[in-house]
This record gives C-alpha cells, sequence and structure tokens, in this order.
C-alpha cells in the first residue's frame, strides 16, 4: 500500500502488464479487466454512500463516484460544484464559515476516507475474486 497525503492505494502488481498482453490477444478481454476495476471502486463507493449519515447532503453523496480503466481504479468525490463534500467529510468548526460542519477531523474524514481505509485491507483479495468471477464467465 502507498500512502501519501493526497492518496492512499493499493497496487495489484503486474497488472500493467496483464492489461497490455489482454489487449494483445483480445480487446474485448482488456474491456472486461475494466469491469473488474470498475465493480470493485463501484462498491466502495455506495459503500461510502452508505456510510454518510443524514446530515450529509444528498449533493456530497451523489458526487462520490467511481471511475476506472484497464490500469486503474479510483473514488473521487467533492468537486467545484460540491464544495461541501470537504467540509461534510473533513469538518470545520473554527472559522466561521465552517461552523456548519461536524468537529474537524484532520485527514481522518468521516465517511469516504475511513471506508476506502478500512477497504484497502481486503482490496487485493476482493479484485482477485471478481477477476475470477468475470473471467471465468468469459466465452473462450
Amino acid at each position: 500500500m502507498v500512502t501519501t497525503d493526497r492518496m492512499l492505494a493499493a497496487e495489484v502488481r503486474g497488472l500493467k502488464e496483464l492489461q497490455r498482453e489482454l489487449r494483445a490477444a483480445d480487446p474485448e478481454l482488456a474491456r472486461q479487466l475494466q469491469q473488474v476495476n470498475k465493480r470493485l471502486v463501484e462498491s466502495v463507493a455506495d459503500e461510502a454512500r452508505s456510510a454518510a449519515g443524514a446530515s450529509v447532503s444528498t449533493r456530497s453523496k451523489a458526487s462520490i463516484r467511481p471511475q476506472a480503466s484497464a490500469r486503474e481504479a479510483r473514488v473521487s468525490a467533492g468537486g467545484v460544484r460540491v464544495p461541501e463534500f470537504y467540509g461534510q467529510e473533513f469538518g470545520g468548526g473554527r472559522r466561521p464559515r465552517t461552523r456548519q460542519f461536524p468537529p474537524h477531523r484532520g485527514r481522518q474524514g468521516y465517511f469516504l476516507w475511513p471506508t476506502v481505509r478500512r477497504r484497502l485491507r481486503t482490496a487485493s483479495e476482493e479484485w482477485a475474486d471478481i477477476f475470477d468471477e468475470i473471467f471465468k464467465s468469459a466465452p473462450a
């Protein structure tokens, strides 16, 4: 697992090479690899939306979205159109303009980041299970 100030990540070793070989064999297989990644991050995003309490705005919950390609998968949230997401996820309270949010928790977060941290522990196993499921059902 790689940890920086802005990102938590789990790396599937050999994914780049696998994607290259699958694409060379059949482009449809590379698309199926993208589906493996997408299913994993969709479940993480769904869990994070569920973990967000009733005090979290519908817009903030809707901004939690999965993104996947054949080589990577990520969950993103917030953005320019949903600036309240960051206050709802990380808190506020010290400045007058942030007093509507729960107490500041630093980088811990309230719903998205705790979900991502918890799911990273089992991400490799979940990815492998989804991979087996999708590629076992793939036509030969």
